[in-house]
């Protein structure tokens, strides 16, 4: 089978969040099992060339916040209808699926002058037009292009049960829930810590975009008003999208404190290091489509803290310690609460590392997805059914 993905800003997931790491995971291991996989990249973020057996595609934007995104999927989707014996055209996030139905007329044209039918796919990974770093234009956009991909791609996937729920609710859509994975390659090696000041439980970890609906300020001024007898300091792992001016305001309320690091964007071996050897995961975020960083630090048993919006308590249940949403005063407690009984945190994460491992494991999502491009979207369009057994629905 031949599978394009589009909408991503590129592959190897070394820049961008969630919907890289989603296409990077995917993608590869459709290629080790012998399927020829491209993947779209916008050439300002990663270069084009073959990546662990995916052809990486580079094809042109407009690289300003508004037009970006737009742009990359309209010249990748019009790349895609020349590439010969294409299976599926898999279209990630709300705002590249704008252009669901221009794929579906360009692909559909091509059927009827002799060519092979190409199935549309659409990952809906999360309600975009929610974050405030959009203005009113662009949120309506974003809703629209949210509908447009759920009424027009064959099959339509939603990476959490609430999104799926929404597309039932707003659009009259039963999509397929597969929700995000993450490895389970634990190390034990804390190398790369010391060049951060860092030592292993020394800290406390938020690891994200730095876009304002993940409330990294709420994060930070809790902490700054935590009793310091607990003496972690704490780590910010990530870099803005398009946001500056949030960047530059959280570097304002840090300023001058030595115990908040801000790391930048990191991957790798450091990135692991950096989960693995936490005191403390914190995700306070007031919008998620399904987080793939709180599943990575799920799998190595870090105690967690999430804010209580349902994509959070979808993945931990009753099992990490949850704060009210854009609440300081909450997470602050929670924070006291959990390095006061740091024992009985460490108990909460091994639960929760158990479950992980059984109902977030990559490879189980990447037979599930490949059930989706397999099956006849005439006859189950719409079904919601359940590819596989071993996910959690």
């Amino acid at each position: 089978m031949k599978i394009a993905f589009v909408g991503q800003k590129g592959i190897p997931a070394t820049a961008g969040g969630g919907v890289e790491n989603y296409v990077d995971h995917i993608a590869v291991r459709l290629a080790r099992k012998g399927h020829q996989v491209l993947a779209y990249t916008r050439p300002q973020y990663v270069s084009a060339g073959n990546y662990k057996g995916v052809e990486v595609i580079a094809t042109p934007s407009i690289p300003t916040k508004s037009l970006d995104a737009g742009t990359h999927t309209l010249a990748s989707i019009w790349h895609s209808f020349f590439v010969p014996d294409l299976d599926v055209l898999h279209i990630n996030s709300v705002g590249p699926a704008f252009f669901t139905l221009f794929a579906r007329i360009g692909f559909g044209l091509k059927y009827i002058l002799g060519g092979k039918y190409t199935k549309v796919v659409f990952t809906f990974h999360s309600a975009d037009w929610y974050h405030s770093k959009w203005n009113l234009f662009a949120k309506s956009m974003l809703k629209l292009g949210a509908w447009i991909g759920c009424n027009f791609a064959d099959e339509v996937i939603t990476v959490s049960k609430s999104l799926r729920y929404f597309v039932a609710k707003e659009f009259d859509i039963k999509a397929t829930y597969i929700p995000n994975g993450t490895d389970f390659n634990h190390i034990t090696s804390d190398s790369e810590l010391a060049k951060f000041g860092l030592k292993k439980r020394g800290y406390i970890v938020f690891i994200a975009r730095l876009v304002k609906h993940k409330n990294a300020h709420i994060l930070i001024q809790a902490y700054q008003g935590m009793a310091r007898k607990y003496g972690k300091k704490l780590v910010i792992v990530g870099s803005g999208s398009f946001t500056p001016e949030y960047e530059a305001y959280l570097h304002s309320l840090t300023y001058g404190d030595k115990n908040i690091i801000f790391t930048g964007h990191q991957s790798g071996r450091t990135l692991k290091q950096l989960f693995a050897n936490a005191a403390v995961y914190v995700l306070p975020s007031a919008s998620e489509g399904l987080s793939i960083s709180l599943l990575e630090a799920g799998s190595y048993g870090v105690p967690i803290i999430v804010s209580d919006i349902r994509e959070n308590l979808e993945v931990v249940g009753d099992l990490a310690n949850v704060a009210r949403v854009n609440s300081v005063v909450s997470l602050r407690h929670k924070l006291e609460e959990v390095l006061g009984d740091y024992r009985g945190a460490l108990e909460l994460a091994d639960m929760l590392q158990d479950e992980i491992k059984y109902h977030y494991s990559w490879n189980n999502i990447v037979m599930a997805i490949e059930n989706v491009y397999y099956r006849d979207s005439n006859q189950y369009r719409g079904a919601g059914i359940q590819v596989n057994s071993v996910l959690k629905y």
